[in-house]
């Protein structure tokens, strides 16, 4: 069986994660762990930063979003989106566990690195221009850090 961790936030519950993992588990019998690190609220991209990169036929959503006002508001909705992630493998008789992580990617995978082995990384992110994890090099740091093979999902819409 192979094992992946996944690792991804407001991107967990977008259709490009969800194909990937469909490809995994039509490939072969597959287990994951999901980790959602627990980001700040602040951390959040704003309307202002979205606006300066989207083109302007993708501009009406904007009005709808807020992000998170607080830092317990947005752990909350990184734990509902989780806990539907979860629902959602288990009733496909997936073998499937996951957690709330630090704030800092790499610090919340070293911890799960304790207790667990697996076979790849797939990271799932906002689009580039709005992406922290990008920015930071997140994905690169991972295959560094670990020694294992990252798949990298970029998501083609925010949020």
């Amino acid at each position: 069986m192979r094992r992946y961790l996944v690792i991804a936030n407001q991107t967990l519950q977008r259709a490009e994660l969800a194909d990937e993992l469909r490809q995994r588990i039509e490939a072969g019998p597959s287990s994951f762990c999901l980790l959602v690190p627990d980001t700040r609220a602040a951390d959040y991209p704003g309307v202002a930063v979205a606006a300066g990169v989207l083109q302007p036929s993708m501009t009406w959503w904007m009005t709808d979003y807020r992000g998170p006002a607080t830092d317990e508001q947005a752990s909350t909705q990184a734990r509902q989106r989780l806990a539907q992630m979860l629902a959602d493998l288990d009733a496909l008789g997936i073998p499937v566990e996951g957690d709330l992580g630090s704030a800092q990617p790499v610090e919340a995978m070293e911890k799960v690195f304790t207790d667990h082995r697996f076979d790849e990384i797939i990271v799932a992110t906002l689009p580039r221009p709005v992406s922290r994890w990008l920015r930071a090099d997140l994905p690169h740091r991972a295959k560094r850090r670990f020694a294992l093979p990252v798949t990298t999902i970029i998501t083609q819409r925010w949020p």
